[in-house]
């Protein structure tokens, strides 16, 4: 084990400690006014979030797309609390604090037989949805890229597989969840970040494209398992709601590559609308135009 991984999981287990120890109102109150700081002395990833909140609301001043962004990073940190909190919580502690809304529709997608795909977006306290969901008495299996320190992300995948989740790590995932829809679980994605490779698609994203994997499109058709967008938001200091919309709609000519082009773009759609409704919660500070054809040079030169 290398020393920079040995402090840094030190580091996770204070912090950890110290938000269990000291009251909410007072973690709150910290780490909102750290998290401001920290956006407010910029940096390169600031300048990811306001450059992707220019492509995404042009119509707003640049002071209100800072807002947003200011706001994402006391979201973020707030979850980092909930995160540490929660380790300690029992599953009727979870239910107390997250609750799901919309369940009708995933547990009717699955008595169709084919699993179920839940579109997810880097959105809300994810960490906690992935607890609070298998507690509905659904089958969950998230899919999830592993941390680079392996004493933290033994930590975090404990965490979020306690309650029942599977998880399946993200390099080579296709034949896990064929499998896990095979199963009839309902298998977790979040299909919202850059991707370079060769299965990748650039469809419109808040207006440009950008590079968007096409794995899930794919084995939704190959599978014929319905896509359910899926995210988490915070409604109040301490209280959480897990929203599962309606299967999508996506029409299918029996071309392939457009097929596969029609859905991840429909995805996209999704995503952006969900986003619209809750900006200030959404993760924004990632270099998700990288490459676009739609945008003069690099965005994040």
């Amino acid at each position: 084990m290398k020393p920079r991984q040995l402090i840094e999981f030190g580091a996770f287990q204070l912090w950890g400690a110290l938000m269990r120890a000291l009251p909410l109102a007072v973690t709150r109150r910290l780490a909102a006014v750290a998290a401001r700081r920290v956006f407010d002395r910029g940096g390169k990833r600031v300048g990811y979030a306001l450059v992707n909140l220019r492509i995404a609301f042009p119509e707003l001043s640049e002071q209100a797309r800072r807002e947003i962004g200011r706001e994402s990073y006391v979201h973020l940190a707030w979850n980092l609390v909930d995160h540490a909190r929660a380790a300690r919580w029992g599953d009727q502690e979870v239910r107390e604090h997250v609750e799901v809304d919309g369940l009708e529709h995933l547990e009717a997608a699955l008595k169709e037989g084919r699993g179920a795909l839940l579109l997810g977006p880097h959105m809300g306290n994810f960490e906690l949805g992935s607890m609070a969901l298998p507690l509905s008495s659904v089958p969950v299996t998230m899919v999830a890229r592993p941390m680079r320190n392996p004493l933290i992300w033994r930590r975090v995948s404990g965490q979020r597989t306690r309650t029942g989740a599977a998880l399946i790590a993200q390099r080579q995932a296709a034949p896990q969840i064929l499998r896990a829809l095979h199963r009839g679980h309902a298998v977790v994605i979040l299909n919202d970040q850059y991707v370079r490779g060769t299965r990748e698609v650039f469809v419109p994203f808040f207006g440009a494209r950008c590079s968007t994997a096409a794995g899930l499109a794919i084995i939704a058709l190959r599978r014929d398992a319905p896509v359910l967008p899926t995210y988490i938001v915070r409604d109040a200091p301490d209280h959480h709601v897990i929203v599962i919309r309606p299967p999508l709609d996506v029409p299918r000519t029996g071309d392939r590559e457009r097929d596969v082009e029609a859905a991840t773009a429909a995805y996209n759609r999704a995503y952006e609308d969900i986003i619209r409704r809750h900006p200030e919660q959404y993760m924004w500070a990632t270099r998700r135009y990288r490459h676009s054809p739609d945008l003069p040079g690099e965005p994040y030169a």
